[in-house]
């Protein structure tokens, strides 16, 4: 399963992303003069700073009262000043360098193949040159923590390359040789902030190795490895000794060791599902994954391309989050930039939390352990900002976090910055990790977030007009609403998406406590306090409403649709417990879409997602058409248009459309089981093997006419489950290791 191109990528968003979850590059593939660009995920600006606002909890009661009197202008202004960050901004993730390799042979090639191997996580770059026959492969080991790459010739025909390691232009403080055939070079990050360094060492038969100032030149060898390692004052202070270290390791290592064991660990996670469609023609394998991107985007079918970009989802989580890791950030590990755009943060009013929707479905949820330790640092952190701003015990972070785990509010954007939920949102995370792993003691690490969260809240809801427990200030994520009288607004009382954050919270919670058999009082009070959250309500368009009055909005086609989370990724709103409530969303995500939403990567994948929770699976498979034709760039990657930006890539499209195709196939609670939910004409057959289920286990099956022909189930743990296939239900009682196999036919 490759994707592959017969040139050399002419931009960033055309190179092909590697990487081990610590460390990642993109590999543009050219013929003479070649780049890397390399990433490490602690290379972040500045240091941790305390940035809350001694004038937040002074000020708290004041917004409040304006926002229960209606001047919400008045209360926006002073939030504004008083519950922003000092500074208002968070650290900002960056670029580690670049890593130039020029071949010393002719310009003119032929014959050319640049690809990568999901498979193996391996790119390539093949070419001929006056008769001769160059290779280069390159990965990021994740048992050696290095990034490789071998150059070869067919025949072992001697050739020759310069290496020089930089950093947009000066960004660099020492640079050199290291030791007889190692150049490299560090970035001072200044008292309490980030410093790095950067190394490349080569190991070559035949021929010399020789360094001259800061170019390492390879002349007349056979075959050749580079070994390149990043390392940062992040993970300790001797951070140039152990990337040295790490370095002469790997290379007195035998290479075919390294290759084995890299691979070994690569296709142990990316083989474990497998996902085939019917109407894959193989036969367009044979063209260049661009041309078949560029026919889908004119109007033609490809399943094969559709299977390739929902495997290529779960390739980009195993090689941005591994056990070790930073978790995946908004562009996962790879980012150009110094700035890049929102800094490449952990967004976590929807982003972060995308990111990770596959890791339980797609069978990776080791690969979902680095959020959870950011989010320890979280609460942390969140306990001084509840105590500081808001006068509350427990835990609270906004809508961005970075790599120290920063939880006051960041930016002065008065549709985002004041939102309290961000925390509460990850938490839940905690649960759905618990239901596809089974992990006790995970749960019981971990549990404590949970609490802090919950804590926080019990201090933090006020007593609403009709006596509910509401959240004030709140807003609708980056959304606006128009009032009576003409004037906007954003901040209020309760908006909608807090509630439904909040039932889920609350709901992880109870269960997590029942799992951890802890006392009956903590249930009780949760479930007393869960019980006088607002009631949903459905407004005067049949919509669910997204505020706690049904207000017009001047953007009608949002990009963010967040009152529709209870629907997905959430469970509060269903057909089974909520019909009028789950009718009344999809009247929501009809009005969203009529008025032009989904103009991210991001939003259509959640719109994905939706349509196949309401069962629409042509709606479902148009939108993922969509995000093909209208989001992705020729390497696959999740494009976030943004105008005189020019070029985003974000990685939560592309992790969560793989999470979305997957609702469409299966549909898994902890006692229920939906197959085919949303099939459609195009994906009316096929086969499916190792999905992860939220009962904890796998499931495998395969369809035919939009009818399941077979379905087995390799349960972890003992449960009961109701399993709907073909129109009927089925209670199973599922013992742990002992596999559930039903033939439909």
């Amino acid at each position: 399963m490759k994707l592959w191109y017969d040139r050399p990528a002419r931009y960033w968003h055309e190179a092909l992303p590697v990487g081990n979850g610590r460390m990642g590059g993109m590999v543009h593939g050219r013929v003479t003069e070649e780049v890397i660009q390399l990433n490490e995920d602690s290379v972040w600006s500045g240091k941790h700073l305390d940035r809350i606002n001694p004038n937040a909890k002074e000020n708290l009661s004041v917004i409040r009262r304006l926002i229960r009197e209606g001047r919400v202008k008045e209360a926006q202004q002073l939030a504004m000043y008083a519950l922003s960050g000092t500074p208002n901004s968070q650290r900002s993730y960056q670029t580690a360098g670049e890593w130039y390799l020029k071949m010393r042979h002719g310009a003119d090639a032929e014959d050319y193949r640049r690809e990568l191997d999901l498979e193996t996580g391996i790119a390539g770059v093949s070419y001929t040159v006056d008769g001769v026959r160059y290779q280069r492969s390159l990965y990021t080991s994740f048992p050696d923590q290095c990034m490789v790459m071998e150059l070869k010739t067919q025949n072992d025909i001697p050739f020759s390359f310069d290496c020089l390691l930089g950093r947009c232009h000066n960004a660099t403080d020492e640079s050199g040789k290291w030791d007889e055939n190692t150049v490299g070079f560090v970035v001072d990050g200044g008292e309490n902030g980030i410093s790095f360094a950067v190394a490349l060492s080569v190991k070559a038969e035949g021929g010399t190795v020789t360094i001259i100032g800061e170019h390492l030149l390879a002349r007349e060898v056979k075959r050749a490895w580079v070994y390149l390692d990043i390392e940062t004052s992040f993970r300790g202070a001797d951070y140039r000794r152990r990337c040295l270290e790490r370095i002469r390791a790997v290379a007195f290592k035998e290479e075919k060791d390294v290759r084995t064991a890299h691979i070994e660990d690569f296709s142990a996670l990316f083989d474990r599902l497998k996902l085939s469609f019917a109407l894959t023609e193989e036969e367009k394998e044979k063209l260049p994954t661009d041309e078949r991107l560029r026919r889908v985007q004119s109007g033609e079918r490809d399943m094969g391309l559709m299977e390739l970009y929902f495997q290529y989802g779960r390739y980009l989580l195993i090689s941005s989050s591994r056990p070790g890791s930073l978790p995946a950030n908004l562009q996962g590990i790879w980012n150009d930039k110094l700035y890049p755009v929102w800094e490449s943060k952990f967004t976590i009013n929807i982003n972060t939390e995308m990111n990770y929707w596959i890791a339980g479905s797609g069978n990776l949820s080791e690969c979902q352990l680095p959020l959870f330790e950011l989010l320890e640092r979280v609460k942390e952190n969140g306990r001084e900002t509840a105590k500081r701003m808001y006068g509350c015990r427990g835990s609270v972070a906004h809508h961005n976090t970075d790599l120290y785990g920063d939880t006051a509010p960041q930016d002065h954007c008065i549709t985002s910055t004041f939102w309290v939920m961000g925390e509460a949102w990850l938490a839940t995370h905690i649960w759905e990790q618990y239901l596809y792993t089974g992990d006790e003691a995970f749960l019981k690490k971990h549990f404590d977030v949970l609490e802090q969260c919950v804590l926080f809240f019990y201090d933090f809801l006020i007593e609403g007009r009709d006596g509910s427990l509401v959240t004030s200030p709140s807003m609708s994520p980056e959304n606006t609403y128009r009032r009576a009288d003409g004037t906007l607004g954003v901040l209020c009382e309760s908006a909608v998406m807090d509630t439904e954050i909040l039932l889920e919270l609350f709901s992880c919670y109870i269960n997590a406590c029942h799992v951890l058999h802890l006392e009956e009082e903590r249930i009780r009070r949760a479930e007393a306090v869960m019980a006088r959250f607002p009631k949903l309500k459905i407004g005067k368009h049949g919509q669910l409403m997204e505020w706690m009055e049904d207000y017009e909005e001047p953007e009608p086609g949002h990009r963010h649709i967040s009152h529709v989370y209870g629907v997905y990724p959430g469970s509060s709103i269903s057909y089974e417990k909520t019909k009028e409530l789950m009718n009344a969303a999809k009247v929501t995500l009809q009005r969203r879409l009529e008025n032009g939403g989904g103009h991210t990567g991001w939003s259509r994948a959640w719109i994905i997602g939706l349509w196949a929770r309401f069962k629409e699976g042509q709606k479902a498979f148009e939108n993922l058409q969509a995000i093909l034709t209208m989001g992705t760039y020729p390497n696959l990657m999740d494009n976030h248009p943004l105008g005189e930006h020019g070029y985003v890539f974000q990685i939560d499209g592309n992790l969560g459309a793989s999470a979305a195709l997957l609702e469409m196939l299966a549909y898994s609670r902890p006692d229920r089981l939906e197959l085919l939910p949303a099939v459609t004409v195009e994906t009316a057959g096929g086969s499916l093997s190792g999905m992860g289920l939220r009962s904890g286990g796998t499931l495998s099956m395969e369809w035919k006419d939009g009818k399941v022909v077979w379905y087995r189930i390799l349960p972890e743990r003992d449960c009961s489950l109701d399993i709907l296939a073909n129109g009927r239900k089925d209670r199973a009682e599922l013992q742990a290791g002992v596999e559930y196999c039903r033939c439909m036919e």
